[in-house]
């Protein structure tokens, strides 16, 4: 019943993060829409570099509190003194990380302005950030308490509001600031957020104090911990910067088609790592000292990751054209050769996922550190060397590979540390999946557009029938099955 259960509130967390995460994705589409036409392909381009700044402060200067908050207040049971206390620092950690990302921002901004924009003209928009900073931070604290306390419903209803309301928001910005609306778009949003989480998240008054003993021991802890995790981000900010640089030197081409394809599989197809991420993390952080639950779960897991992922996977093969054209245009067919082997490579990020929040849940920032270290320092060497080799195919088999190894790494290490088995029914899943995905590869190259479509088409309806036979048996207590079967 304990395996049902997980399976249950597993499939269930994982749908409600999805579709919020759907409904993202679409808002995105939308709003990269109006970017485009109503600042144009100059304003379109200043979008994507003041957001991939705003991320490299942001990232490098929470110092990893997302992951290390949530993991402290799940791990504490709800209405204890300790459960107060580790609201209330993480409250003020997250404070403090604005306020510092601001201070940086405002000393900076001619700085930053210059590296991002080649110009220094733009300095005021990063001293007016600061606002925007500070706000995003302090939301970033109710979010990890929602996540740590695992309220997720409440999590998922003020998402959706938040969502909706900001793209509207830069919509208006859009169309009556024009580029500068860009700024003024993102600290407005700030503070919406700000506002609305900070009225419906209802976190718990409490008259616990924290003394500056308590302050000087929590957040020695989120530094410690998070400083590693800030350096993966800025060394996987780096590798993409190298990746970058190498083929704008070739062909800005290449670049684009790199782009895309690091799209589809990791923010299209990464949905569902994002939605295990939200409920999966903070529920084994809580089960962790219990080592049969937490292997039980990480299982289940690893099963409803497979059954979602593999007709997904096979989906895309069959109708790669298609979905090519309609994320993009015509011109970025030649990202399939890059899917080729790129979208494989999913089923082992999968496993990554799924067994490296062990690490994590542990507080083993250390080896989780030199894993991503390693594995984004492998994928640019292999990526460089692949493509010289092979071309856009050798990219996404430098994806493969580089996950491939990752995943054997992480359970050798896990198995010896943390006593982690796969089931047998896992592996078999397993098996199977990657049996599957090198027969649709394999035909690929071997028959003709026609017969590989038909062929996919044919392992597309029969992974669909076995994922929905499975959630049926798992989720839903047969009542498909049930159902069918009543019509006949």
């Amino acid at each position: 019943m304990k395996e049902e259960k997980h399976y249950k509130t597993l499939f269930k967390a994982t749908s409600l993060f999805g579709l919020v995460e759907v409904l993202r994705l679409l808002l995105k589409i939308i709003t990269n829409w109006a970017a485009s036409n109503f600042l144009g392909t100059k304003g379109f381009g200043l979008v994507g570099l003041i957001e991939n700044t705003v991320q490299l402060i942001s990232s490098f200067s929470s110092l990893g509190i997302n992951f290390t908050g949530v993991r402290e207040i799940a791990a504490n049971k709800t209405n204890d003194i300790e459960f107060y206390k580790t609201i209330k620092a993480v409250s003020q950690f997250s404070l403090l990380t604005g306020i510092l990302s601001a201070i940086i921002s405002i000393i900076f901004a001619s700085r930053l302005s210059l590296e991002t924009f080649k110009t220094t003209e733009y300095f005021y928009w990063f001293i007016a950030l600061s606002i925007y900073f500070v706000a995003t931070s302090y939301t970033q604290s109710k979010i990890i308490y929602l996540e740590g306390s695992q309220n997720f419903q409440k999590l998922v209803r003020i998402n959706i509001f938040v969502n909706v309301l900001n793209s509207i928001i830069v919509l208006a910005a859009y169309y009556f600031f024009n580029t500068q609306g860009i700024i003024v778009a993102m600290i407005i949003n700030s503070l919406v957020a700000l506002i609305f989480y900070t009225k419906l998240s209802n976190i718990p008054k409490t008259k616990v104090i924290l003394t500056t003993a308590d302050r000087r021991e929590y957040f020695k802890k989120f530094i410690k911990s998070g400083s590693l995790l800030a350096l993966n981000t800025f060394i996987g900010l780096l590798c993409f910067l190298i990746i970058r640089k190498y083929f704008v030197d070739i062909n800005e081409e290449i670049l684009s088609f790199y782009n895309a394809g690091n799209l589809i599989i990791v923010s299209y197809l990464g949905i569902i790592f994002i939605a295990m991420g939200k409920f999966f993390f903070p529920k084994l952080s809580q089960s962790i000292k219990n080592q049969k639950i937490s292997n039980q779960l990480i299982n289940n897991q690893l099963e409803l990751s497979l059954l979602i992922i593999l007709p997904a996977i096979v989906l895309i093969y069959t109708f790669s054209d298609f979905f090519i054209k309609i994320l993009f245009s015509s011109a970025f067919l030649p990202v399939y050769d890059i899917l080729i082997f790129g979208l494989i490579s999913i089923v082992f990020r999968s496993f990554n996922y799924a067994v490296g929040y062990l690490l994590l849940s542990h507080q083993n920032f250390r080896q989780y550190f030199y894993i991503n270290a390693v594995s984004d320092i492998l994928n640019t060497v292999l990526t460089i060397v692949f493509y010289e080799k092979w071309g856009l195919i050798g990219i996404g088999f430098s994806i493969f590979i580089n996950y491939l190894f990752s995943s054997i790494y992480i359970y050798y290490y896990t198995n010896k540390k943390y006593s982690f088995k796969i089931s047998n029914f896992v592996k078999k899943q397993f098996v199977i999946t990657f049996i599957v995905i090198s027969l649709i590869i394999s035909s690929n190259f071997l028959f003709n557009k026609m017969y590989f479509t038909i062929i996919s088409v044919i392992f597309f309806i029969i992974s669909a029938v076995y994922s929905i036979k499975k959630v049926d048996e798992y989720i839903l207590d047969f009542k498909v099955s049930n159902k069918f079967k009543s019509l006949f």
